[in-house]
């Protein structure tokens, strides 16, 4: 196609001076036609002409009136007419392609690779009748016009890593409409030139004459053996030659460049051993000496690549060239990562800048990625039986011997199935070590949803089987023996009521004596009562036949059966989480009452199942101002970490009540709920004395009363 384009233009612009010599002495008849005013290009502007096809440049000019037609004219130095285009009909633009202006500056006698001026107007066309605007002055650079650009290129000839035998010349890549580029060994004084063709006989060559590429097979040459960036420019006939003087692979976080080894067309390799690919230590790029400054051959990524690759091909490893810092923090830039999985791992690295592929890449090759299914398990043993525990953390551990091989470090899943032949999987976990150890911790909350989905009941006992899955990068093997058989019992369910009992407790030994807990949500209770040392004490969830029994461990895990031991003697707020398996043990340490305008306490001493009272009794002067307020609330001090353990016990907020009432009779009145926090005033969520007219001389028995089968709710009586 490009060939007959220019052909036809070359024949066409053949014409022309015939076409201008007729006009040479002609005159415009300009009657009646206003000539038009140019707009661009400038007077005196510049052009570098290029061989390519989408290269333009855009001339413009005013409208004028009637009518009119436009002519784009060129003229030699002396005035004389070489060609004119005709835009779009009426149109005050057009674009004429640098192609089209070099024949013109053919015509103009502007000799190839050289620089000279040509001038240009606008004709305006009337009917029968022109006339020309001014004339401008534009310089123009002109090029050697290759009929096509070569679709291949090679180079050859003694000085190149071919030699003479053209089959074995080099490629160029390819980069654009008539460029070329290519990475090559090249020998000190000895020739070479270019070809279109790597057979015998019968191709174009190419050289490079007074800095400009033309036609010929002259020889070219370099003063010093060693690989060159070479690229070749048809468009504007120019060949640059620039030195790679050294390629290393370097690792940011060590800081250490190493030489990489020139195998020959294009390509570069390094053998190395990897450390524990972690943090920033996986992260690599490689670094050129080009034509004297280092350059990164990484990633096009300033930040370098954030994550490993998935596999080991594709266009996470095409490399790009960018600057290169020495910066501690910024020579990491546009680097790669290498997979996790070669960590220890020998590999060999492969800088690929030759033509082979779409882009410039690099090669990680890990040698032997064969897959080597795992062929004994450890633990557990064949029918082995496991109970299932809610208590935090609770795991199973799973062993099988490693795979072989030299390859990668494989990683292990243990898959698990509701049949012996492992044709159904239910679920899959991976390894210890993310999954690179031989082992995998599996939590007994996982085997519960495995278990669940081998269709076993819940609370119920069944079978599961498992086999471990060792993956090496991409490929995946199932081991080479059975899978092993496990027969599993779910959780025990959440028991729906709670009590302790036990010499340790207030209940005592005896079974329908224990003590309720109160039911705060399902699964979830809690009580107030004392625990004494030196005996034990255990949680039931009946107090008749054959309960369930459940302990607590020193680490507070709830577990089936059991006894525990209180390490003090003391009032306790004891919380079960049988959704969790948790237990909490708050101790108490004082429960006091508080009257909110003497900003006074008085301790309440415990009275046994969650109770705690006091007779309180005011002297004739005690309260000295004669202030009669009769507000108050209780206060508690226990040993956890919210607020330093301190907290004030204030009214519940019954409906339709509030704190500027004294009591009505409603049992309500005197709810109590916890609030972790001790400000003097609490308005809206206090009480007050039934018929108070002044503390001094008064006695009140105060009661608190935190029974757990009682709504929490406390008592004042005067005597």
């Amino acid at each position: 196609m490009k060939t007959t384009v220019n052909k036809w233009i070359i024949a066409l612009l053949l014409v022309i001076p015939a076409f201008a010599g007729c006009r040479d002495d002609m005159e415009y008849a300009n009657d009646g036609v206003t000539p038009t005013t140019l707009i661009a290009p400038d007077d005196n502007a510049a052009v570098e002409l290029f061989n390519i096809t989408s290269a333009k440049v855009d001339f413009e000019w005013k409208s004028t009136v009637g009518g009119v037609y436009y002519q784009l004219a060129f003229y030699d130095a002396s005035g004389k007419e070489l060609y004119r285009v005709a835009p779009e009909e009426r149109t005050t633009t057009t674009a004429v392609s640098h192609q089209m202006l070099n024949e013109i500056a053919h015509l103009a006698g502007i000799a190839p690779r050289t620089a000279g001026t040509i001038q240009w107007g606008v004709v305006t066309v009337k009917g029968m009748l022109e006339t020309v605007s001014e004339k401008r002055t534009l310089s123009i650079s002109s090029y050697t016009a290759f009929n096509d650009f070569p679709v291949s290129l090679y180079i050859t000839g003694a000085g190149s890593e071919g030699s003479t035998d053209v089959s074995a010349a080099p490629a160029f890549r390819v980069t654009g409409e008539g460029t070329y580029e290519i990475y090559t060994l090249l020998k000190a004084g000895e020739g070479f030139y270019f070809t279109n063709k790597n057979t015998p006989g019968g191709g174009r060559t190419f050289t490079v004459r007074d800095d400009f590429v033309v036609e010929g097979s002259d020889a070219l040459t370099v003063a010093a053996e060693g690989v060159y960036f070479i690229t070749l420019n048809f468009t504007t006939a120019k060949m640059t030659v620039t030195a790679i003087n050294n390629v290393r692979y370097f690792v940011p976080s060590a800081n250490v460049y190493t030489p990489m080894t020139y195998k020959g067309y294009g390509k570069w390799e390094h053998a190395v051993t990897l450390g524990a690919l972690t943090g920033s230590n996986n992260q690599y790029k490689f670094v050129a000496n080009v034509g004297g400054t280092d350059r990164s051959w990484g990633c096009n990524t300033q930040a370098g690549q954030a994550n490993p690759p998935q596999i080991l091909e594709g266009d996470y490893f095409f490399v790009y060239q960018n600057n290169h810092s020495t910066s501690s923090s910024q020579r990491a830039r546009y680097s790669f990562r290498y997979m996790t999985e070669l960590s220890n791992q020998p590999i060999t690295l492969t800088l690929d800048m030759s033509p082979d592929n779409d882009h410039y890449t690099h090669v990680v090759d890990a040698g032997d990625l064969t897959v080597y299914p795992v062929n004994s398990f450890i633990a557990p043993a064949d029918g082995a039986s496991v109970a299932l525990s809610k208590v935090p953390n609770a795991a199973s551990t799973f062993q099988w011997t490693p795979s072989s091989g030299t390859g990668p470090t494989p990683k292990y899943t243990v898959i698990f199935y509701s049949d012996a032949a492992g044709t159904n999987e239910i679920g899959a976990l991976a390894a210890d070590n993310n999954s690179f150890a031989a082992t995998a911790t599996v939590l007994h909350t996982a085997l519960e949803s495995i278990a669940a989905a081998a269709g076993i009941a819940a609370e119920g006992s069944g079978d599961i089987w498992w086999s471990v899955q060792t993956t090496v990068l991409t490929t995946s093997g199932i081991a080479s023996i059975p899978p092993r058989k496990l027969t599993v019992t779910r959780f025990p369910g959440i028991p729906a009521v709670a009590y302790i009992t036990g010499a340790a407790s207030e209940a005592g030994t005896t079974l329908a004596n224990a003590i309720p807990l109160k039911k705060t949500a399902d699964g979830e209770f809690e009580i107030y009562t004392r625990l004494t040392t030196g005996n034990t004490y255990y949680f039931v969830n009946a107090r008749t036949g054959t309960p369930r029994q459940f302990s607590v461990t020193a680490a507070n895990a709830i577990v089936e059966g059991g006894t525990t031991t209180p390490a003090e003697t003391a009032v306790y707020k004891i919380v079960l989480n049988f959704n969790t398996d948790v237990a909490v043990f708050t101790k108490i340490t004082s429960v006091t009452w508080y009257i909110l305008w003497w900003d006074r306490e008085t301790a309440l001493d415990y009275d046994g199942n969650g109770v705690w009272k006091k007779t309180v009794t005011f002297g004739a002067n005690e309260c000295t101002n004669g202030n009669g307020d009769n507000r108050y609330k209780f206060r508690m001090q226990d040993n956890s970490t919210t607020n330093s353990g301190r907290s004030q016990w204030i009214w519940a907020n019954p409906p339709g009540q509030t704190h500027d009432n004294e009591p009505t009779g409603d049992p309500s009145y005197y709810y109590i709920r916890q609030q972790y926090v001790t400000q003097q005033w609490t308005d809206g969520y206090v009480w007050k004395i039934a018929g108070h007219s002044g503390w001094n001389s008064n006695t009140y028995d105060v009661t608190v009363s935190l029974k757990a089968d009682e709504t929490y709710t406390h008592m004042i009586t005067r005597r």
